[in-house]
């Protein structure tokens, strides 16, 4: 059996370059004393022994760990995962890392995560985050929320995007219109978009019965399942508004399912614009926002503040614009519109 390998220390750095450890920490943290001769002696040393500069310690000492920490609920689903391309981007160009943590949620794992932050990231990116926690975090680093309206946020205008989509609906001469909403109180944004549906529907002079709004769960088994229960009523709706692209696939599952066509027999629309919608049969027409633009924003703004520059602004709003595609038409005669 091979044995292990011995990392490599300071001292064997600085025995390679014939200086002090001391210059070689003074290197590794870009400090400004050392000649260009001295600092080059240094990186070849560095690269010679292959010596790996540990972030927690350097966190631990005060310093840089150019790390942006993000954390998400999951990274499995499709927001998030354009969201942290947009992130990577932006971290790349200004050469820094992105380390991802999890929560699925849960409180526990929130604050444990949020701990080690703390010590380990320059600055730390919340996806999707619950209601309280950037409070988590206090002052101890810069903190960005996306998807949620925090200190220094970057959303899309989900009101206006349910309006939009509502709108859509209502003008193709829908009226029994149901809403599958995110029902998740940790974000915001099911909120928002819930509000922009019913706003728009009572501006219209629509009622909404309570049996019309269903929790969708931003998933698509939450969708399918809400959508069978609407679906099934004595008096079912002509039309969905999903609060998310993910559910909305769900309802179509659903209809399928049940022998009905959309958009003949159906008509759905999602929200996000993630790229299942253009695959789908029939491909959704949904509300788009700019996924990998907000993750990049956000990601920029976290490191101007990293940095020590005040950003011109803490909150940014994206514009929301509807996508038509095959998924909604007219209702049919026979089901009517009233």
């Amino acid at each position: 059996m091979a044995e292990p390998l011995t990392p490599v220390t300071l001292a064997d750095v600085a025995q390679v370059a014939g200086v002090s450890k001391m210059t070689v920490s003074n290197v590794i943290n870009n400090k400004p004393s050392m000649s260009n001769e001295t600092r080059q002696r240094v990186q070849r040393a560095l690269e010679a022994t292959g010596y790996v500069v540990n972030p927690a310690a350097r966190a631990l000492a005060g310093r840089r760990s150019n790390l942006i920490g993000v954390l998400t609920p999951r990274v499995n689903w499709p927001f998030v995962t354009e969201v942290l391309h947009g992130a990577s981007v932006a971290a790349e160009a200004a050469g820094l890392n992105l380390g991802i943590f999890t929560t699925a949620n849960n409180p526990t794992l929130e604050r444990e995560r949020a701990t080690l932050l703390r010590t380990l990231a320059d600055g730390v990116l919340l996806v999707a985050p619950s209601a309280d926690e950037e409070h988590i975090f206090g002052q101890a680093v810069p903190v960005v929320t996306l998807g949620a309206h925090g200190q220094r946020s970057i959303q899309v205008d989900n009101h206006t995007g349910a309006a939009i989509a509502t709108r859509h609906l209502l003008g193709l001469g829908h009226r029994r219109i149901a809403h599958l909403r995110g029902k998740h109180s940790h974000i915001l944004d099911a909120a928002q978009r819930e509000a922009g549906f019913l706003a728009t529907m009572q501006a219209a002079g629509q009622a909404v019965p309570p049996e019309y709004l269903q929790d969708g769960e931003f998933s698509e088994e939450g969708g399918e399942r809400a959508a069978r229960v609407l679906l099934t009523l004595p008096e079912p709706p002509t039309a969905i508004f999903a609060a998310n692209d993910r559910s909305a696939i769900g309802a179509l599952r659903a209809a399928h399912a049940l022998g009905l066509r959309v958009p003949q027999d159906l008509s759905l629309v999602g929200f996000d614009d993630i790229h299942a919608t253009s695959v789908t049969d029939p491909p959704l027409t949904t509300v788009r926002q700019p996924l990998e633009k907000m993750g990049e924003t956000a990601a920029r703004l976290l490191i101007d503040l990293i940095r020590g520059t005040e950003p011109a602004q803490s909150h940014v709003i994206f514009p929301a614009t509807l996508v038509t595609r095959a998924s909604t038409a007219p209702p049919r005669a026979d089901r009517g519109s009233s």
